[in-house]
């Protein structure tokens, strides 16, 4: 219920703005229910990667996607697209290794949002730590098209927290130590696709984890709107 009330407040506050933008499609296609099957969900598994946390004061230097069909991690969907920093990259290159001669000539952050916007249409989004992303996305979409990406999520950490409460203990919730926990071997690479990837097997080992024995729901899975 809190669910589809979050998506009708979202597209009434915006869905003229939305008219002629490039968001339009993401306000005119049905919601998509929490009654749906996992095994029949359409998902984009989405990373992102920031020159700092301060959503502010920092910018986004890079998104990375793949998508998950029919319980299945589609490999030749998987993306990596660079977007030019004008500001560059910042301390957070120790990280994740972009460095500014690496964004100056890579794609403008609208032109990379115009290409996520098409992928997203009709599917789930996934993220690790989603309200981080999401203020990111969000910020660039009203400063480029003026109004929010409208889209459902959920969120992996989100899904391991519960789990992890309801069997009364304590644990760390980075996406490594989440994928430890289901026998996933970590990956040495620390960019905004190879981080989706992780993100992806590790939503397909929650699922089947929680799904023994039923046929799993979205509904099972903490299904939000982005907002």
């Amino acid at each position: 219920m809190l669910y589809k009330l979050q998506y009708q407040i979202q597209h009434w506050r915006y869905h003229k703005k939305a008219v002629g933008a490039p968001v339009q499609p993401l306000y005119e296609q049905p919601l998509i229910k929490a009654s749906q099957a996992f095994a029949s969900t359409r998902f984009l598994v989405l990373d992102c990667e920031m020159s700092g946390l301060d959503v502010k004061k920092s910018q986004l230097l890079s998104l990375g996607w793949v998508m998950i069909e029919h319980g299945r991690i589609v490999n030749a969907s998987a993306r990596h697209q660079l977007i030019h920093a004008d500001r560059g990259a910042g301390d957070s290159s120790r990280i994740h290794g972009l460095l500014d001669s690496s964004l100056a000539g890579a794609t403008s952050l609208a032109s990379v949002l115009m290409l996520l916007i098409k992928h997203i249409q009709g599917v789930v989004l996934v993220f690790h730590h989603a309200s981080l992303d999401i203020r990111f996305l969000q910020k660039a979409a009203i400063e480029n098209f003026r109004c929010p990406l409208l889209f459902s999520y959920i969120d992996t950490m989100h899904i391991e927290k519960r789990r992890v409460h309801l069997q009364g203990k304590t644990m760390g919730l980075r996406l490594s130590q989440c994928r430890e926990r289901y026998g996933l071997t970590s990956s040495p690479q620390h960019n905004a696709l190879a981080d989706a990837q992780a993100t992806a097997e590790l939503l397909l080992a929650q699922a089947s984890y929680l799904g023994k024995g039923r046929e799993l729901k979205l509904s099972d899975l903490s299904l939000r709107c982005a907002k």
